[in-house]
């Protein structure tokens, strides 16, 4: 964490100087019951479910060959499980870039580095074949070595998995960025739909299919502590946003953390609880009859 960062005082101050590694070993998420998640999915009438596989601190939910920072529960098995007996579709969000290497503020150009990320994505494939991929992590890969590499990653994909969903966080170098920047409507190689910026959108509605990324907490994509109370989203100011997106064109997807016990956030809970009762009173009350 950057020395100025809330998340590293927070820390400094409950964790004096542990290593981030340690927390490896106060993951036990027995709380965790992914038939919980559906439940709540299902009152929100979600098309589809995300799991992160892997963030940016390299930790991977599965039982990988390729690094030993992993769970030995396979959460990501279960995940899929549990998406398949409610009927929905399983996705998995997968970050590129990890602080754990020496790449750390820099380019991640190193063929280690490259060759186990692009393992990662292949074993996932093979593994779980989800029906939509969430990519992030993609700043730091500007350099035609390692687009290469994410572009093998993707045409895997799309060879084992035709149909499935790519968002287009996938790098690229100042040329093609500069591509992507100048029209709202380009859509990379292999991607399929486009993410604008985290709980961004659009000045307009696009000609291709986007989405929208929220919290219902003010900063964090995880359980963050040190977030007050009375900084959550309301279900109302949800359904604001979902608004907005419907009316250009998009799709919402709202991101809430578990503990390390794998429970979930009443807060957030609340809040998707109350959105998904807004649109249910909107729908009734826009059927004719």
């Amino acid at each position: 964490y950057e020395i100025t960062m809330k998340t590293q005082k927070h820390h400094h101050e409950v964790y004096n100087d542990a290593p981030y590694q340690d927390f490896q070993r106060g993951f036990h998420p027995e709380k965790w019951d992914p038939a919980v998640w559906m439940t709540l999915a299902s009152e929100l009438d979600a098309e589809y479910v995300l799991l992160t596989s892997k963030h940016h601190d390299g930790y991977c939910l599965w039982p990988t060959w390729t690094t030993g920072y992993h769970t030995h529960r396979d959460v990501v098995g279960d995940f899929k499980a549990a998406a398949r007996r409610a009927g929905r579709k399983f996705g998995l969000y997968y970050s590129w870039w990890e602080f754990r290497h020496d790449v750390n503020r820099g380019t991640p150009d190193g063929e280690l580095y490259l060759r186990t990320m692009v393992s990662q994505v292949k074993e996932l494939c093979d593994t779980y074949a989800p029906e939509i991929w969430w990519f992030d992590g993609h700043w730091a890969f500007r350099t035609q070595h390692a687009v290469d590499a994410i572009n093998e990653a993707l045409a895997y994909i799309v060879s084992r998995t035709p149909n499935a969903q790519i968002n287009d966080r996938i790098g690229g170098t100042p040329e093609t960025e500069a591509e992507k920047t100048k029209s709202q409507d380009y859509m990379p190689p292999y991607c399929t739909f486009r993410v604008y910026g985290d709980r961004a959108m659009p000045e307009t509605a696009p000609n291709v299919l986007w989405e929208h990324i929220g919290t219902v907490g003010p900063r964090s994509w995880g359980r963050d502590k040190i977030q007050k109370p009375e900084e959550y989203k309301s279900g109302q100011e949800l359904w604001e946003v979902e608004k907005k997106v419907e009316a250009l064109g998009g799709r919402v997807c709202w991101n809430f953390g578990p503990d390390m016990d794998g429970s979930l956030y009443e807060l957030e809970v609340d809040a998707l609880k109350a959105v998904a009762e807004l649109r249910r009173k909107n729908n009734e009350s826009s059927t004719p009859g």
